[in-house]
């Protein structure tokens, strides 16, 4: 099979496109990720390419030194980056939709196998799913008090699909429970849309009304099936360590 490759691919990084993966929130610690990559990305790059590149600069980010490339200007970004920039986890979920944005289909959809399976983890085979059951007080209601706020919102969200023009912003990437954690950290707790996603949800306090999920993602009991499949917490149990998860 011939190899797939995205052209133009300094210029498209260290100028990025307006808009064309997220609109709406403060984008800037993602735009100067892509710019820093724009520095050192060749041309014309392969997928498998471009997540060595993607690889070696999170490694850089991480470790906050620049070993990527001995240059002043980069090294000026890369530093005024480590400033401003605390949360690259969540900003490496757009990722997928930005190449989505600016490469081929065949591009895309090789660079979205990889970037699963070598940035998170991710295979393509669907783990096995445990039913931690879901107490729905009323229709649509229900009490999370036992559960992980942060492992609902991934878990609403991973159930949901895009609707309408929601598809411009669709990113097909998995949300973890870490990345869940940084959006409620920084978004807070009420979410209408996520990412092209429809929610419908505020997840402030114990009880979670999901009428508006269910109904928005044409699925009744959606939102019970989510939720049934995060674990539950030992309220009577709680350590220095935080919550104890059964």
């Amino acid at each position: 099979m011939a190899d797939i490759y995205l052209d133009n691919a300094k210029q498209i990084f260290t100028n990025p496109p307006e808009d064309v993966y997220y609109e709406g929130r403060d984008k800037f610690e993602f735009d100067t990720f892509l710019h820093l990559l724009g520095f050192v990305l060749p041309n014309r790059i392969t997928p498998e390419e471009l997540i060595v590149f993607i690889r070696f600069l999170i490694n850089d980010i991480r470790n906050k030194k620049c070993g990527f490339l001995n240059s002043k200007r980069f090294g000026e970004i890369f530093e005024e980056y480590l400033k401003v920039g605390d949360s690259l986890d969540m900003w490496m979920t757009y990722l997928p939709s930005f190449i989505q944005a600016v490469a081929s289909p065949e591009f895309n959809e090789e660079f979205l196998a990889l970037f699963r399976k070598s940035l998170f983890q991710m295979e393509d085979s669907e783990e096995e799913e445990h039913d931690y059951g879901c107490v729905e007080i009323e229709p649509d209601v229900i009490d999370i008090s036992n559960k992980d706020k942060a492992e609902v919102l991934a878990a609403l969200y991973n159930h949901s699909k895009p609707v309408g023009m929601g598809i411009v912003q669709y990113d097909p990437t998995p949300m973890t429970v870490d990345i869940a954690r940084m959006v409620l950290k920084k978004m807070g707790y009420s979410f209408g849309y996520l990412k092209g996603r429809t929610m419908k949800v505020n997840l402030e306090g114990d009880i979670l009304y999901v009428y508006g999920y269910n109904r928005d993602n044409d699925h009744p009991g959606l939102a019970q099936k989510a939720i049934s499949k995060c674990r539950n917490i030992d309220k009577g149990k709680k350590d220095d360590g935080g919550l104890i998860l059964l």
